[in-house]
């Protein structure tokens, strides 16, 4: 497994200990954290939230289930190009869009439509 796919677990995982942190000040006490009810009692709420939401992110993400599927932003900001009819918003993405593959296909498509003209 790649280094960057285990950003995710560990990010979950930090959600998690950040939790049981919390769940732990309610417990014991801690120079850089106090707790007093009623605010105790938020705080182990909150702790319960931290720990299952970052135990359930850790697996999912262990699982491979949070890659992204479908179809990209620069997938579908090429097909919308490739549907463009009108040339002056074609010139201006090819010449401005900070995405390469999007430039391309927008002079790729200026070409197709000057050359029907």
């Amino acid at each position: 497994m790649q280094r960057q796919e285990r950003h995710v677990q560990f990010i979950a995982g930090a959600i998690a200990a950040v939790g049981a942190l919390f769940l732990s000040a309610s417990f014991f006490e801690y120079s850089f954290l106090t707790t007093q009810p009623p605010g105790a009692y938020f705080l182990s709420a909150l702790s319960f939230c931290f720990i299952f939401a970052g135990l359930y992110f850790l697996i999912k993400a262990y699982r491979g289930l949070l890659r992204p599927s479908g179809k990209t932003i620069t997938d579908v900001r090429i097909q919308a190009v490739e549907k463009m009819q009108g040339t002056e918003l074609l010139s201006q993405i090819a010449r401005e869009d900070p995405d390469r593959v999007v430039r391309e296909k927008a002079i790729e498509r200026l070409e197709e439509l000057t050359a029907s003209s």
